[in-house]
């Protein structure tokens, strides 16, 4: 891989670049909607709070996924566009080989964690197929053989 952006040869180095390009702006978009959403459903909440004291119903459901969709927009500006997408535009498959967690001997890549952290928390699961795809691409079927394990 060059830092130009160049063409490394790989099979699947277009969809993987692709996809990663533009996997911020869709973590941004489900945390946006996200926030406007369980925003949304806290009106007819607080207004039968306010109705009747005496039966109150827990905001604490809606509350959650705000605080999550907040962190899912700062994911976005502040992890997944400058460590992921960045570096898909550009093509460094290297810089994304070497973002890794080191737990013990195994080489955790951390595309793959926040993929599925946006996973598990992006408004109705699809927050992070647009990381999750070029990672597993990536990793698997990539330039290079990605090494899990620590020498």
């Amino acid at each position: 891989m060059n830092d130009m952006g160049e063409s490394t040869g790989w099979k699947h180095e277009s969809l993987a670049s692709g996809m990663g390009k533009w996997a911020w702006i869709v973590v941004l978009i489900n945390g946006i909607i996200e926030v406007i959403w369980w925003l949304w459903s806290l009106i007819p909440i607080i207004q039968w709070n306010i109705a009747f004291p005496s039966y109150r119903i827990s905001m604490f459901r809606q509350i959650w996924w705000i605080i999550w969709g907040v962190l899912l927009i700062v994911l976005a500006v502040a992890i997944i566009k400058p460590k992921f997408s960045d570096k898909c535009a550009a093509k460094d498959w290297d810089a994304l080989y070497e973002w890794i967690l080191p737990l013990g001997k195994l080489r955790v890549p951390w595309m793959l964690i926040w993929g599925i952290i946006a996973e598990i928390f992006g408004f109705w699961g699809w927050a992070g197929i647009l990381i999750i795809v070029p990672a597993c691409l990536l990793l698997f079927a990539g330039p290079k053989k990605f090494n899990w394990k620590t020498e």
